[in-house]
């Protein structure tokens, strides 16, 4: 996919995830807000992986697809307002519509999501949790020892989080795919791909986490100083995503989330999507991403690198649908 400078990322990663009311995980919502997610644990240079992002949505999920065993928790979502298109093709109406979409052909370069293999975190990685003293003061951290004999993963942990059951906004981390408030962009099309593929692994298992959809329907419209559109169409009762929930364990295995599989949203996944969202419902949460991709019809075996942007570290490494 495209990618952006790192001052672009960076920016736009700022914006972070603003996390408002709506928050859910296993049936649980938050009914407080939160400030903007942290950014990236690190500044990320420039061709390194796409996209900052913004607004993490968290739900329970149900359905689960993979190579791996994935649990199913379904829950009644709050609706939220917002345009989006599942017919094919952009959104008629909302920061979607015409040029506001970037279409992703089934193509390496466009499947390819992230795989942790540049010289830092991506600044299109931004981390939420709900934690005393300092909200938000957990990252995701770059470390060796990667998925399917890879150098590196992405590894996100912390401790002490109110969790949604608890009233809190939880924990989670959020991959932006295509905002791109500097180029008009805010969603990408993904009539080419069937899903997006990861692959995972916990501290301790069982261990659940839910992969959301965030959708231009879900997530909260926002704008930034100059009065730019920066976030998505939704107006109330926002970031219900649709989400697949999965039981990780602790050694590495590849799961797959089909996007006709996600539920428990106040929307369906259709033809574009903004963001892509990884949450815990747990206080304490420990758990390791990598080698992500959209896929077609299978998900692909080993290493998804190179690294469309910079043409690859040992297995590639970039991220996602470029913002």
């Amino acid at each position: 996919m495209r990618r952006l400078s790192s001052k672009t990322m960076a920016a736009t990663a700022a914006y972070g995830s603003v996390l408002a009311a709506g928050i859910c995980f296993s049936g649980a919502c938050s009914t407080g807000s939160s400030p903007a997610a942290s950014g990236t644990s690190s500044s990320g240079s420039a061709g390194s992986s796409s996209g900052s992002t913004s607004s993490s949505g968290s739900g329970s999920s149900s359905g689960s697809a993979g190579s791996s065993s994935g649990t199913a928790s379904s829950s009644s979502g709050s609706s939220g307002s917002g345009s989006g298109s599942s017919s094919g093709g952009p959104p008629p109406t909302g920061v979607c519509a015409g040029t506001g979409t970037r279409t992703l052909t089934n193509s390496q370069p466009d499947a390819f999501i992230e795989d942790f293999e540049e010289a830092a975190i991506s600044p299109g990685w931004s981390a939420f949790n709900d934690v005393s003293p300092t909200i938000n003061s957990f990252k995701m951290l770059q470390v060796p020892g990667g998925a399917a004999s890879t150098a590196h993963a992405g590894h996100y942990a912390g401790t002490g989080a109110k969790t949604t059951a608890q009233g809190g906004f939880g924990v989670g981390i959020v991959y932006n795919t295509a905002i791109d408030p500097t180029a008009g962009i805010y969603c990408v099309e993904i009539d080419a791909f069937t899903g997006v593929s990861f692959w995972a692994k916990a501290a301790t298992a069982p261990s659940t986490i839910s992969l959301n959809f965030v959708l231009p329907q879900t997530n909260q419209s926002s704008t930034t100083d100059a009065g730019v559109p920066n976030g998505g169409d939704c107006q109330t009762n926002c970031f219900n995503h649709p989400r697949v929930t999965f039981t990780l364990t602790t050694s590495w295995a590849q799961y797959s989330a089909a996007f006709a599989s996600a539920t428990g949203g106040s929307a369906k996944v259709g033809s574009v999507i903004q963001e892509l969202a990884w949450l815990s419902p747990d206080a304490n949460w420990d758990f390791t991403l990598d080698e992500i991709a959209f896929y077609n019809g299978t998900a692909p075996a080993g290493a998804v690198g190179p690294n469309p942007a910079t043409g690859g570290g040992s297995s590639g490494g970039d991220g996602g649908a470029g913002d």
